[in-house]
Order: structure tokens, then C-alpha cells, then sequence
């Protein structure tokens, strides 16, 4: 497992998360535009579409990967993805958007309601791209899923600089076409990459019970795992207001750097484990795995390092409106869940062992200590203590990943370390 062997792959990965990380300095600009109101408005709008498209994701489009392998079963696997991924999201939309006014006096902000009106309209355009996405997961097709990115945020970048040339970039809504918008021409994109894919022929060789019984677990794991990552900013609304959510999401909003990172890594993880996994290769799969964890921590290690000595603060002052300069120290707390998420990226190995009640424990445990440490700061007015909720999920979620690893794996500690000598070894500078 060299990395020279995948250097393509890897720089069209890399290429990708270079996108999310431009375009996260776009985000910095949106939300220096908007007040904490509007903005926190915003955040709970893409946190529940997040939300839902992720509960899809774990019920029904891992599915695509899983039992994708075999070209005879994937027309029963369109079939059943594209039903399940429409109803989940879009149903669900709908189900909101009729609940709008009590979901509005519940979290004390008559706008709620049009949160609501719009989502519907958001899923619809954004369930061809997450489907497709999958195929292109599948087949490790990094170059295809940078195009769709590059769509999606030259889009997004464009009608940003429109709205702000014309100063309409002050609103929710003004948000709200941007993001609809980018997701729209991104589906097109990808639905025209990836047509091939998307035949519905086939014998039906799976049963829909197949592929329910397989995402039940999965599906409930991500289901209580998102409603911590996408939803406390729900949380948050109900016990501290707008305002707060806004200064909370700009924080977020940079943490994304660290988040898109792993989710670049997961992608690669995750089918590779399920291939590795099938075909017996353990010490191919160990190989894998260690050097994704060493690397990873090693470059989070120095993430907080930096954070920690007033770097990132001297850089985020200069480029956050003087509102949300509070961000600076949600970002200081946020960022001691780094060194934890390359071991939370071990729950593809559960995964692709097929140890769903072991998934299903794990991710359980871990939520509930994220909503316990949610609820508390919140019974005890403490605002500022927002992001214990997200590092307590990150870091029992990787301790008890790494747990199950070790188990049923024989993972050496000692192999956290091998970035050093493999750095050193890819320069020529080890001895041999």
C-alpha cells in the first residue's frame, strides 16, 4: 500500500478539497454580509438538509457501495436507491414544511417557519447529485467528483459576486438561492457524468428487506450521529436564541476546513476497506489504516499547535467581521476534536465488517455524551461552551472505533507513529 501507487487518485482528491477550502473563504465573505440573525437562520436551514440527506445517506446510498461490487445487482440497487433516497429526503421536507408553525413557536423565531418553506425545494435539487456521488464513490472516480465541486462552487462563487456587486447579499433568502442554485447546476453535472450508471435493468436479485436489514444499523448509527454534527445548532436556538447560533456557524464554518479533509479521507477509506475486508487482506488493510491514522494525527496535532499559540486567531481576526469575533474562541475549543476524527474515520472498518450492533453501541454512546454535554451547557446558560457538545461525539467515537480495531485486528499502537519513518523513507532520507 504505497502512496506512490495512488498519487493520481490522490491528487484529484486533494485537487477536490482544495475547492471546499477556497470556497470556505467565499463562506467567510457570505457570512461577514449577513447579521447573526440571518446567519443563524441560514445555519439551522443547511443543518437540517445536511441532516436529512445524511440519514439517507446511511439507510439507503451506502447500499450503492456495498453491494455495488457485483454488476448484475446494480439495477436492483438503482431501483431501490433512487425510491428510498426521494422519500427519506424530499418526504421528510414536506412532513417540515407542513409542521412549519409549530416547529416556529417551539424554537421561539417566527422565521423558523420559512426555513421550512424553502427546504423542500433545496432537497429536490440536491437528490441527483447525492446519488450520483455514490457512484462515483464506488468506482474511486476522483477527477468526475472534482467537476461536479467545481460546479457547484463556481456557481455559488459567481451569484456571490453578483449579490454582493449589487448589495442584495444581506438576507437569508439571498442565501438561499445561492445554495439552490449551486446544487442545481451540480446535479446536472453529475447526473451527465454518471449517466450510465443510472440503468434501472437487471434482475432483481436483492430484495428490498436485503437492503433494509443492511441499512437499518448503519442508517440509525448516522441517523443519532448527524443529529449531533448537523443539529446542535437546533439545540443551541433553543436555549440561546439566533444570535448565537450565527456566531456559533461562522466557527463551524471554519472548522469545515478539518471536516472536509476527513470526509476527502473517508471517501478513499471506505470502499478500499470493503474491498480489502472481502478479499481477506488484513495486513494490506492494516497497512491502509495506519498510515491514514498517522498522517492524520500528526498534521491535526500541529493544526492545534497552531491554533493554540495565536496564529489561526491573527489570521481569523483579520477576516471575520467585528461580530463575530466571539468565533475565535468556539474555534479554540473546536479544534481539540481534530487529533480524534482520523479514528472516528474507523467506523468504516465496523462497517465493513458488517458489525452493525457494534456500530449502531458505539455511535449510541457517543451521542448520548454529546447531548449530555449539549444539555448541560445549556441548563447552565454557558454559550460559550457550545463546541464540548462535537468534541465529546469525535473523541468517544474514535476511542471506541480504535477500540474495535485493535480487537479484531491486532492493531499495533506503535504503528500511529510510522509517519516519520515513512515521510523520511519517500524523500530517500532513511537509511536502509
Amino acid at each position: 500500500m504505497r502512496l506512490q501507487d495512488h498519487i493520481a487518485k490522490l491528487s484529484w482528491t486533494a485537487a477536490d478539497k482544495v475547492l471546499f477550502i477556497g470556497y470556505g473563504f467565499i463562506n467567510i465573505v457570505q457570512n461577514n454580509a449577513l447579521t447573526t440573525q440571518e446567519l443563524g437562520l441560514y445555519a439551522l436551514f443547511m443543518s437540517l438538509q445536511t441532516f436529512l440527506f445524511t440519514v439517507s445517506d446511511g439507510f439507503v446510498l451506502q447500499s450503492i457501495i456495498m453491494f455495488g461490487a457485483d454488476k448484475q445487482k446494480r439495477g436492483a440497487i438503482n431501483r431501490f436507491a433512487i425510491v428510498w433516497h426521494t422519500v427519506i429526503t424530499l418526504g421528510t421536507a414536506c412532513v417540515l414544511f407542513l409542521l412549519q408553525e409549530p416547529l416556529a413557536r417551539l424554537l421561539g423565531d417566527a422565521r423558523i417557519a420559512v426555513v421550512v418553506w424553502y427546504l423542500p425545494i433545496l432537497c429536490l435539487v440536491t437528490i441527483p447529485r447525492k446519488l450520483c456521488e455514490k457512484y462515483l464513490q464506488r468506482d474511486v472516480q476522483a477527477r468526475e467528483m472534482f467537476i461536479i465541486n467545481a460546479a457547484w462552487f463556481g456557481t455559488m462563487s459567481a451569484l456571490t459576486a453578483w449579490l454582493l456587486a449589487s448589495r442584495q447579499l444581506a438576507s437569508f433568502e439571498a442565501m438561499v438561492l445561492i445554495a439552490t442554485s449551486g446544487m442545481a447546476v451540480s446535479s446536472v453535472v453529475a447526473v451527465f457524468l454518471t449517466w450510465t450508471h443510472l440503468s434501472l435493468r437487471g434482475a432483481r436479485s436483492l430484495s428490498w428487506r436485503q437492503f433494509f436489514v443492511f441499512g437499518a444499523y448503519q442508517g440509525s448509527a448516522g441517523l443519532l450521529g448527524n443529529a449531533v454534527k448537523q443539529l446542535d445548532v437546533t439545540v443551541l436556538q433553543y436555549f440561546f436564541g439566533t444570535a448565537t447560533v450565527g456566531i456559533y456557524q461562522s466557527a463551524k464554518t471554519l472548522f469545515r476546513f478539518f471536516d472536509e479533509g476527513f470526509n476527502a479521507i473517508a471517501g478513499l477509506v471506505y470502499p478500499a476497506t470493503v474491498r480489502l475486508v472481502h478479499e481477506g487482506k488484513q495486513e494490506q488493510l492494516v497497512a491502509l489504516l495506519s498510515k491514514m491514522l498517522s498522517f492524520s494525527m500528526a498534521a491535526m496535532l500541529a493544526a492545534v499547535v497552531l491554533v493554540q499559540i495565536g496564529v489561526a486567531e491573527f489570521i481569523i481576526s483579520r477576516i471575520l467581521a467585528p461580530q463575530y469575533a466571539a468565533a475565535i474562541n468556539y474555534i479554540k475549543l473546536l479544534v481539540f476534536a481534530a487529533p480524534a476524527m482520523p479514528f472516528a474515520v474507523l467506523i468504516a472498518v465496523v462497517i465493513a465488517f458488517g458489525e452493525g450492533r457494534i456500530l449502531l453501541r458505539n455511535v449510541s454512546i457517543a451521542v448520548a455524551c454529546s447531548l449530555l454535554a449539549l444539555w448541560t451547557i445549556g441548563f447552565l446558560g454557558l454559550p460559550q461552551l457550545a463546541p464540548v457538545g462535537i468534541m465529546s461525539y469525535y473523541v468517544v467515537m474514535g476511542v471506541l472505533c480504535l477500540a474495535f480495531v485493535r480487537s479484531r485486528m491486532n492493531f499495533p499502537l506503535r504503528l500511529l507513529w510510522r509517519a516519520v519513518p515513512d515521510t523520511l523513507d519517500f524523500f530517500g532520507l532513511l537509511k536502509k
